[in-house]
C-alpha cells in the first residue's frame, strides 16, 4: 500500500515504540502535522526519519492540534513498524517514577491501586475512571451513587432471590407430587442419534 496520499503526523522518537505496541497517539507525542486534517480522516504516523509507523484515524483537526495541550490525536488502525525498533521510553516521567516508588514502599498495591497506607496527596491526584460519580438523588437527599454500584447491587440481589425461589419451587413441587401419591417426575434423557 502506498502511503504517500495520506496526510502525515510526525511522532517524537520517544513515542514511536508505544505506538508500535498499540497505544493511541497522544498530543505530547506529536512533533509535526500536515494542514487540513479532519476528524475521522485516515492519516499515516511516521518517524522523524520518514519511516512509516502506523496508519491511524484522526481524532483531532489541525486547528485543535495547534491549540490544545492534551488529548488523543489519532487512534491506531494498523501498525506497520516492528516493535522495539525504537527504545521503550514510557514509564520514565515524574508521575510514573513516583508511582513505582510508592509501590516498592508498599504504599500502593502491586497493581498501583491505593491501599490504607497511601498518602493523602496521592489519593487527591488519583482518579478511578471505572467509578465515575453520578449526580445526587433527584430529591437532593442521600449520597451520590456511582453507576457501577447502582447497577451491580440490584442485579446481585435479584439473582440471589431467583436462585432461592427456584430451589423452593422445586422442593414444593416435589412435595406436592409425593403427597398426591404420584412418583416424582424424572428428567428424560435425550437419545443420541447418529445420522451416519
Amino acid at each position: 500500500m502506498l502511503l504517500t496520499t495520506f496526510k502525515r503526523l510526525v511522532l517524537k522518537d520517544s513515542s514511536v515504540n508505544a505506538v508500535c505496541y498499540g497505544a493511541k497517539l497522544m498530543l505530547p507525542g506529536l512533533l509535526r502535522f500536515a494542514n487540513g486534517i479532519e476528524v475521522g480522516e485516515e492519516v499515516v504516523l511516521m518517524t522523524t526519519k520518514g519511516e512509516a509507523v502506523a496508519v491511524g484515524i484522526a481524532q483531532m483537526t489541525t486547528a485543535d492540534m495547534a491549540h490544545c495541550d492534551h488529548g488523543v490525536v489519532a487512534k491506531i488502525k494498523r501498525v506497520i513498524m516492528d516493535r522495539d525498533t525504537y527504545p521503550r521510553r514510557w514509564g520514565l516521567g515524574p508521575r510514573a517514577k513516583a508511582k513505582k516508588q510508592l509501590i516498592s514502599e508498599g504504599k500502593l498495591d502491586k497493581h498501583g491501586k491505593p491501599n490504607e497506607q497511601t498518602p493523602a496527596e496521592w489519593k487527591a491526584g488519583y482518579v478511578e475512571y471505572m467509578k465515575v460519580a453520578a449526580p445526587p438523588a433527584a430529591n437532593g437527599k442521600g449520597p451520590a451513587v456511582t453507576p457501577m454500584d447502582e447497577e451491580e447491587a440490584p442485579i446481585k440481589e435479584k439473582k440471589d432471590k431467583k436462585d432461592k425461589s427456584d430451589k423452593k419451587d422445586k422442593k414444593d413441587k416435589k412435595k406436592r407430587e409425593e403427597d398426591d401419591g404420584e412418583e416424582p417426575k424424572k428428567k428424560k434423557k435425550k437419545k443420541d442419534t447418529d445420522d451416519t
